[in-house]
């Protein structure tokens, strides 16, 4: 038979921290994880009120919730889809799960033990799940426009060439239209490296970002016959990055560039990138045909992948996207992203 000693040695060993709140709402006891978690010494808490754990915004709200629950008490356990926030002695808030367990103690009817779990490493993990989830929807929209607008256009046109080449009789028309149809295949060749090369950056994985960059700016030149100006002052802090984050960073500058070369109608564009205040700017600027852009929110239907596309990306890893454009007058991107380390802390 388990005596108060062993009650308690189960209390201080808890991996999650534990309070003894009474019906006023006052801490009687707490164990050593609670402390830790907190940050507050224990004669600091104890004899306190529980609400000093709660983000001030949210004091009152609580404090009603908790005489409402102390009216009617009963177990709750956690994961009951409750979004709760609690809040250390330095000020940081932290997102947490709570099981209530009311009971009668020897030291007074009308307590309740509170287990308090710090969820944020499983909510970044969970973010992190759906962030690759809609990247990877992202993607499938993305090929499935390229094949659409590329190659299934030239599939049509290659059966109307091959079904006139059938028909023609005369041998030097023949020869020019297998010409025409054998620099079209080229041409498609040259499409399918093209995409494979945008769905997987080999740079970026073994250079890092700023090396994919410089290899994209390139590409563009040789393929598009345009030119980037780029300005990119990431050196010292690239490779300090969180890998979805650099990946976000390179889709969007990826993106951009590649709606200048193909829509724009220009043969030079600037691409900045810097750091400031822990965040990573990126701006993509053309002097070229720009468009009228009534609503964000819908993109125009380009064909591939878009101002959307971009959008949800920096939207993805908590930053914004911003464009300046319209008719004649150019467009500008620009995108701000927080700058965050492997560990998932911004800067």
């Amino acid at each position: 038979m388990l005596r108060d000693r062993d009650y308690r040695a189960v209390f201080e060993a808890s991996p999650d921290a534990m309070l003894v709140v009474d019906s006023e709402g006052v801490i009687r006891d707490l164990n050593p994880q609670a402390l830790s978690m907190f940050g507050w010494s224990r004669e600091e808490m104890e004899a306190s009120r529980v609400e000093r754990l709660v983000p001030a915004a949210g004091r009152g709200r609580h404090e009603q919730h908790r005489m409402r629950y102390a009216a009617a008490p009963r177990p709750r356990p956690m994961g009951q889809g409750l979004e709760l926030k609690a809040v250390r002695k330095d000020g940081t808030t932290f997102p947490v799960e709570i099981s209530l367990s009311p009971g009668k103690l020897s030291s007074g009817p009308g307590h309740v033990i509170c287990t308090i779990r710090d969820i944020t490493s499983w909510k970044r993990m969970r973010w992190l799940s759906r962030m690759k989830l809609t990247a990877a929807e992202n993607e499938r929209k993305h090929l499935s426009r390229e094949l659409h607008d590329e190659f299934l256009q030239f599939l049509v046109a290659f059966k109307i060439r091959g079904k006139l080449l059938v028909d023609e009789a005369d041998r030097e028309e023949r020869e020019r239209a297998w010409a025409v149809i054998a620099d079209e295949i080229l041409t498609a060749i040259r499409g399918v490296k093209r995409m494979i090369r945008g769905l997987r950056s080999p740079k970026l994985e073994q250079q890092g970002l700023v090396s994919a960059l410089a290899t994209l700016f390139r590409d563009t030149r040789k393929v598009h016959g345009v030119t980037i100006h780029a300005s990119v002052n990431l050196d010292w802090v690239a490779d300090e990055l969180d890998p979805v984050t650099v990946l976000a960073v390179y889709r969007i500058v990826q993106e951009a560039v590649t709606n200048v070369a193909t829509h724009a109608g220009v043969s030079e564009a600037a691409v900045t990138l810097r750091s400031a205040e822990g965040l990573i700017i990126a701006e993509i600027r053309d002097e070229g045909c720009g468009f009228e852009l009534s609503d964000f929110g819908a993109a125009p239907d380009d064909g591939h992948i878009g101002l959307a596309g971009m959008r949800e990306r920096a939207e993805l890893v908590g930053g914004s996207l911003t464009v300046q454009t319209s008719p004649g007058k150019g467009t500008t991107v620009r995108a701000t992203v927080p700058m965050v380390g492997p560990g998932g802390e911004e800067w």
